[in-house]
């Protein structure tokens, strides 16, 4: 009972610590710690007022919590299980000849102001799009796919694509579907016409997402639960966590006590190292990772490569770029920068099981342009066949005589990225280049890499987890743009290769639907020898994933014994991390979530009719009438308490007083009669 009498505590402290109005700077007190999720991540924002999803300039959209827990999407792909996760939309379905895709929406969604989600948010969001191209976040690869969008009826929308495409519902800068990180996000029409899409910061931002945002500042976002959420009338269910905070806590070794002292529960990849992760782990029983053993590491469909700069001599030059790639020792770099959590990257994408018909196409090419060969000889004997000299002290000079030099940008917020950088910086200084390795922060490191100003940057390159198209797509000629001008995004070509005969095969690939294998075998080892022999980035680690969890305050995290989702917190299906989701394999049913460690029930009486519920225990409740005693998690108690539905109190019982009938006797006989009796 003890939460029951303590809800008026609560709201107190709520209304002290976490005010409803966000314009103001409010106390730095946490919320109570046992109905937060605390998750730590490295980034700073600039401008912590700009919540526009669609501008490049807004607050990072995974560090800030954004996509996770304000947003949503029309479907989620959970590549644990292979599912497509109807969300935000219920289905879709192609033309015959591809060109026009019908998706209809879910029924019951709103906006987090009580404003129905309809076909015109979808259609007003893509006509912006249309309209303003590049200016937004990925609007130029919507100009390259959709020619219209037209509003069938409220709930169902028809995309015209340029050309045919059976996987634009697979391509997350186009199209509302969750596949890695984030996608193309809707926004709400009846907010956003009425202001200047460019400049508007969206502050405090509306979504249809689980969770409101109470407070936001240059290192720290903290959202407070919607009782309100669509998906708790449509679905039965909510988050169990009343508030999630994501936060920069600082340097490694804050974290690492942070962590062991239970005030964080869930950490962004690169934080820890290895090394501090397994001291965690003596001391700390609640602290826990994707493997309970060595590698730890959940392996990402990310692999990680060296863009390298081919709009820049010497670097246009397809050989040199071999030259370079041959002066890495990746063994060096898994060794040293990854603690041995992962393995050297061959391909620009990651070696799930799903992938291996495609990798056994183009064995033998791999054995011709092996990507892993580490050979001086090789390197140098390419850089002196381009006109390069080695000085006396090993340093190389470019034909005009200056020194062959690098210019190699790093996430200074990425313990990953500076650690490698240390070790490819050693290595390419011991073949005789120089490099400088340049430590940036967003805002500006986005904008120096979608304007090339750089000669080497590693990064991400997503997806890749089931069909190759989406990761060849990233090195199309159409996504190319010269140097100075913006690059569609990081991995999409801003390092600005372009080939004519490879795109000519990847356009023949684009319209190859994903089911005629022979067909999309065929054309992927054509790409993928014009890719290996012209090498646009350097492959270099297979993506691990160390994103330790604490059981302490909250349970039921995917786990390698547990693998129902993916266990990232800064990707968008954070949404399905924290509330789970009815699985498509197992009829709707739900699955998953994560609940709190520690739960109190209490009874109490139901008043007016309730539907049925899933608690924060992840069991579900009810259907109940009015009259029931029911035993409750103290959470899911309170809700329906505070609601009117339930009372502490049993219903007064109900006393039925009998009909007497008297004898119709007259007389003082019949008086007496009637009292003997």
């Amino acid at each position: 009972m003890k939460g029951i009498y303590s809800a008026l505590l609560l709201t107190i402290l709520v209304l002290v610590f976490i005010t409803p109005g966000i314009s103001q700077h409010v106390s730095a007190q946490m919320p109570p710690r046992e109905r937060t999720l605390i998750v730590a991540h490295s980034a700073r924002f600039a401008d912590p007022e700009n919540w526009n999803i669609l501008l490049p300039t807004a607050v990072s959209r995974s560090a800030s919590g954004m996509h996770q827990l304000i947003y949503e999407y029309f479907f989620y792909i959970n590549m644990e299980t292979g599912e497509l996760i109807p969300w935000l939309a219920t289905g879709f379905e192609y033309s015959q000849d591809y060109r026009t895709l019908t998706v209809y929406l879910r029924k019951g969604v709103k906006w987090s102001d009580g404003v129905p989600f309809t076909a015109d948010d979808v259609v007003f969001t893509y006509n912006m799009l249309l309209q303003y191209g590049a200016r937004m976040v990925w609007g130029d690869i919507v100009q390259q796919h959709v020619e219209s969008v037209r509003k069938v009826d409220d709930y169902a929308v028809e995309f015209k694509l340029k050309s045919p495409n059976p996987r634009f519902h697979l391509i997350r800068e186009a199209f509302p579907t969750v596949r890695v990180w984030g996608a193309i996000t809707i926004v709400p029409k009846h907010v956003f016409e009425k202001v200047d899409p460019l400049t508007f910061k969206n502050y405090p931002p509306i979504g249809t997402g689980p969770y409101k945002l109470v407070r936001a500042e240059p290192t720290m976002t903290v959202f407070e639960r919607r009782d309100n959420w669509w998906a708790t009338e449509v679905f039965g269910i909510r988050p169990a966590p009343q508030y999630v905070v994501y936060a920069n806590f600082g340097p490694e070794d804050v974290i690492a006590l942070k962590f062991s002292r239970n005030e964080i529960d869930m950490v962004f990849i690169g934080l820890l190292s290895l090394g501090t992760f397994t001291q965690i782990l003596r001391t700390n029983p609640s602290v826990t990772a994707w493997y309970s053993v060595p590698p730890y590491a959940w392996p990402d469909p990310c692999p990680r490569l060296l863009m390298i700069q081919n709009a820049r001599y010497p670097f246009n030059i397809s050989e040199v770029r071999w030259a370079i790639s041959f002066m890495i020792n990746r063994d060096e770099i898994i060794r040293l920068a990854y603690e041995g959590t992962t393995r050297p990257a061959r391909l620009p994408f990651p070696e799930y099981l799903s992938m291996k018909p495609y990798i056994d196409q183009i064995s033998d090419l791999l054995r011709v342009y092996n990507t892993l060969e580490y050979n001086l000889t090789k390197a140098y004997s390419i850089l002196e066949k381009y006109g390069f000299k080695r000085t006396a002290d090993g340093t190389w000079l470019k034909p005009d005589g200056t020194p062959l030099s690098i210019i190699y940008l790093v996430n200074a917020a990425s313990r990953e990225e500076m650690a490698v950088a240390d070790v490819i910086a050693a290595q390419l200084r011991r073949a005789g280049i120089s490099v400088e390795v340049r430590p940036m922060r967003d805002p500006a490191l986005g904008e120096a890499v979608l304007r090339g100003e750089y000669d080497l940057k590693l990064n991400p390159f997503c997806p890749g987890d089931t069909d190759p198209y989406d990761n060849l797509a990233l090195f199309h000629g159409k996504h190319w743009r010269p140097l100075g001008e913006r690059a569609p995004w990081y991995e999409i070509n801003s390092f600005r290769y372009r080939n004519s005969e490879y795109d000519a095969i990847v356009d023949q690939l684009a319209i190859t639907p994903p089911g005629n294998t022979t067909g999309v075998l065929k054309l992927f080892r054509a790409a993928m020898e014009i890719w290996l022999r012209d090498l646009p980035v350097i492959p270099i680690s297979l993506a691990p994933a160390l994103v330790p969890v604490n059981n302490y305050y909250w349970k039921n995290f995917p786990s390698a014994d547990n693998p129902w989702i993916m266990p990232v917190p800064w990707w968008a299906t954070m949404n399905l991390l924290i509330n789970g989701y009815p699985s498509p394999k197992r009829g709707g049913e739900w699955v998953g979530g994560i609940k709190p460690a520690q739960i109190f029930y209490t009874t109490i009486y139901i008043t007016k009719e309730v539907p049925r519920f899933r608690g924060v225990d992840l069991q579900w409740y009810g259907p109940f009438k009015v009259g029931d005693a029911v035993r409750l998690p103290e959470e899911d108690a309170n809700r329906l308490l505070q609601a009117g539905l339930a009372s502490l109190s049993p219903p007064p019982p109900r006393i039925e007083i009998p009909t007497i009938t008297v004898p119709q006797v007259g007389g003082d006989q019949g008086m007496r009669e009637l009292l003997i009796l």
